[in-house]
């Protein structure tokens, strides 16, 4: 971000391209950051292989975890267009490279790694049959294979796309969505009959990762209204045309990537949190996670009603009455509602902070101590 700073500023002379700003709007990052991050995405990839080769070695769960691989393989393969282009490469050609990473990688395959991650958590936790799982992933994956590209003509106004290739990345765009809600809701229905018995083990069922489920499900959530209504509603050709780059595009950002990958994330830490601790344990930072939960779903909700949304569609109808230059001047942006309307944000902020994040670092701390307690006794 200083790099950044720098190179707007025009303080790093010829070198602005690789350790300042790349001079493109949403794929801004200097070149030799973005080294630094292809080669972090590869030491994570090796990591993970170390980690799960010997789950692909079990006849049981060798399928879905293969899937689970080449899903966290997509992550640092299709990030490689965005060394495509260069500071002098024409504008066509850097638009096709730095959309496909922002739909196809961002919005494509890291949408088909938290599918399948879900997926596997809910088969662990015995939520879901594994049959159930492996249909979920492959028909995300046939999603992504057969229309991802598609999808991403939806972004691609302004270098000679007909109307019919953006229109259809539209719809393709707005089914990526379709792999999760139905994971979600099919954990959901599990859960609602969690006092009959397992059809496959006959006993009980029981959640013992219970605020695990409760994050995934706000993952499900979020990733239905966040990339699903807010992400088809400015996919629509008419509409993006008008609104991208404005508030509404943070306004869907926001919502699909806290919602979604940050709820995964945290999903994932409660449920080592869970796993490392006794229930005697547990139950001492069980009420930080109940009280973060809401903090951070509440808070993001007040973001998005009480700034991103409204401020996002005055400045679409700005764009409609006044032209697109006008609704991204500062004549616009200081006039008083659209500073009330930053303000009013602030609400929300401080319950995602003080509600929502305070009481999970607390967690994190507490549960690093108790594992030291424990193992100690």
């Amino acid at each position: 971000m200083f790099g950044e700073l720098l190179g707007i500023n025009n303080l790093l002379e010829n070198s602005w391209f690789w350790f300042g700003h790349q001079g493109w709007e949403y794929l801004d990052l200097g070149r030799f950051w973005q080294i630094l991050l292809a080669i972090g995405l590869v030491f994570w990839l090796f990591l993970l292989f170390r980690s799960i080769l010997p789950a692909m070695k079990s006849k049981k769960d060798s399928e879905i975890t293969s899937l689970f691989l080449y899903a966290a393989i997509a992550i640092p393969l299709f990030y490689l267009p965005a060394f495509f282009f260069n500071g002098s490469t024409h504008y066509s050609v850097v638009d096709t490279w730095r959309f496909w990473i922002i739909h196809l990688w961002v919005e494509g395959f890291f949408e088909l790694f938290v599918t399948v991650m879900v997926a596997i958590i809910f088969y662990k936790l015995g939520i879901i049959r594994q049959i159930t799982a492996l249909r979920v992933v492959y028909l995300d994956a046939i999603l992504y294979l057969s229309g991802g590209i598609v999808g991403t003509a939806h972004h691609w106004y302004w270098i000679g796309h007909s109307n019919a290739s953006i229109a259809l990345g539209a719809i393709f765009s707005a089914m990526e969505v379709v792999p999760l809600t139905l994971l979600t809701l099919d954990a959901w229905d599990f859960i609602k009959l969690s006092n009959s018995d397992c059809e496959t083990c006959g006993k009980k069922v029981s959640v013992p990762h219970k605020w695990t489920f409760y994050f995934l499900m706000a993952v499900g959530f979020w990733n239905f209204v966040g990339a699903g209504v807010f992400g088809f509603l400015i996919n629509m050709p008419i509409i993006s045309y008008f609104e991208v780059g404005t508030i509404l595009t943070p306004n869907h950002g926001h919502a699909a990537m806290m919602g979604v990958f940050g709820m995964l994330a945290l999903a994932l830490a409660i449920f080592a949190f869970r796993q490392v601790l006794n229930d005697k344990a547990w139950e001492s930072i069980e009420k930080y996670i109940r009280v973060s939960f809401w903090g951070l779903n509440l808070g993001l909700v007040l973001m998005v009603i009480s700034n991103l949304f409204p401020v996002g569609v005055l400045q679409l109808l700005d764009v409609i009455n006044n032209g697109y230059w006008h609704a991204r001047s500062p004549e616009f942006l200081n006039q008083n509602i659209i500073r009330t309307l930053e303000w009013a944000r602030l609400p929300g902020d401080m319950v995602f902070i003080v509600i929502g994040c305070l009481p999970l670092v607390i967690a994190s701390l507490k549960s690093y101590m108790l594992l030291i307690r424990q193992k100690a006794n």
